[in-house]
């Protein structure tokens, strides 16, 4: 008798367990589902004439975010920045001439002195050039200052205020009272009653994108998820960490769709989101990327980036479609024998010719974020008259922001599929766009026209 009881507890017990396994495999299949249908109703390309993912003649998108700790001079910035920005011969040979921008601090220690208020004049005089041209393009926070207040936030956007150096993307730094993440890098300087506080000064300033310490090592932001999205992570030549990084992967990916806070944006791993800050304020978090195989956050420096950006990504990422902001620090270099390691050196000339080729979209953060934002809030229309085709641009309905009507220059990279791209005119409201380019068929076997700004 006693057996028979036990037998049917154990089977009781077995299938309820089945019961919430299928509930919770349900829920999550669900979400999944729900997830991919608003990504392929927001690219939806099917229509005679539609909106391209990404600028002709490109497959996919990224830009190396590399944040300015660990670069200790003016001559090392302007080193790196050369042989990224230029085809000029450089102490690495020639330039690879990418659009990739860079970061500055106001504020740091003497050991890290490429700051804007160091004491050098020409440290203050390069920051100010290479804003005012658009590849210094995010504010590492403020600096390392171990005794931050408010008084030095309003020092910092007097300055750049008084020198019209204004960027829109912020990156919080490891763990200091100014950052306005408080669950990754532990800042207060959303926090009201804090003597760090500063985000309303620093979104009155300009900031519209803010990285708040999420990462990921899923290849291509913003793309459908399947089991594909995990399985990419594999490295056959680090099977261990690599089978380790997956199972964290997904297992974030799990408890957002649960409704974990910390990694909701690995929920449906868009290339940036609606975030709150702790004051009530919006900006938009973006998702950064790094999939070295020893874990999360362990390759952003100089020598591997070069596993970081490989052929093997480059590869991946152009297959799934998506959209990448790789997380580095270009300056972290003591263990290479260059301003910039060979191997990486290596990996930006063949990213350089991704881009040549028309295979990858290279640009700095900020233009890749506008970009993001301009294409994915665009409000247009279109009608057929007499065999011609008009498009109707009215604005960008922003959510964080409010809305305004573009001008070309917003609108730079903007692609749409057409029928005929002979047969075909854009305005902005009741102005034509005259500065565009028809572009033949592309690997999708379609003609476009390009709003080249």
């Amino acid at each position: 008798m006693k057996s028979k009881k036990t037998k049917k507890s154990l089977y009781i017990f077995l299938s309820s367990c089945a019961v919430v396994i299928l509930a919770f495999t349900s829920f999550y299949l669900i979400n999944i589902h729900n997830i991919n249908q608003s990504y392929y109703e927001t690219y939806n390309t099917k229509g005679g004439v539609a909106l391209r993912k990404f600028p002709y003649p490109y497959k996919a998108a990224m830009t190396i975010c590399s944040d300015i700790d660990g670069t200790t001079t003016k001559e090392e910035f302007l080193e790196i920045q050369r042989f990224l920005n230029t085809k000029e011969e450089t102490s690495m040979g020639e330039g690879v001439g990418l659009e990739i921008g860079n970061s500055f601090v106001m504020y740091a220690p003497p050991t890290c002195a490429f700051s804007y208020f160091s004491g050098n004049p020409g440290n203050m005089q390069v920051i100010k050039k290479f804003i005012k041209t658009g590849y210094i393009d995010f504010m590492h926070s403020y600096g390392e200052k171990t005794d931050f207040t408010r008084k030095d936030a309003i020092k910092a956007i007097e300055e750049l205020n008084n020198n019209q150096c204004k960027v829109d993307v912020w990156v919080d730094h490891f763990i200091t009272a100014d950052n306005l993440g408080d669950d990754c890098t532990f800042g207060s300087g959303d926090h009201p009653d804090s003597t760090a506080y500063h985000s309303d000064l620093t979104l009155a300033y300009g900031i519209k994108f803010a990285w708040l310490g999420r990462l990921t090592m899923v290849i291509g932001q913003s793309i459908p998820i399947s089991l594909k999205t995990f399985s990419l992570i594999y490295d056959s030549t680090h099977p261990v960490h690599s089978l380790i990084n997956m199972g964290k992967e997904f297992a974030k990916n799990v408890l957002a769709v649960f409704g974990n806070k910390k990694y909701g944006m690995h929920k449906s791993y868009d290339l940036m989101r609606i975030a709150k800050l702790d004051d009530g304020q919006k900006v938009y978090e973006f998702l950064r990327f790094d999939n070295y195989w020893k874990g999360v956050a362990t390759g952003a420096t100089s020598k591997r980036l070069a596993y970081v950006i490989s052929k093997r990504t480059l590869d991946r990422l152009k297959e799934v479609n998506g959209y990448m902001i790789v997380y580095t620090h270009l300056g972290k270099n003591s263990d290479c024998s260059q301003v910039i390691a060979k191997e990486t050196q290596i990996a930006l000339r063949d990213l350089a010719s991704e881009y040549e080729r028309g295979d990858i979209y290279i640009t700095t953060t900020s233009k890749l974020l506008n970009y993001y934002l301009n294409h994915k809030y665009l409000n247009w229309s279109y009608e057929t008259k007499a065999d011609e085709t008009i498009i109707t641009i009215y604005g960008v309905e922003d959510p964080v922001f409010g809305s305004f009507v573009p001008t070309t220059k917003n609108l730079q990279g903007i692609t749409f599929y057409l029928p005929d791209k002979y047969r075909t005119r854009i305005y902005i409201r009741n102005k034509e766009i005259t500065n565009i380019q028809r572009n033949p068929r592309d690997y999708t076997g379609r003609e476009s026209i390009t709003i080249i700004g």
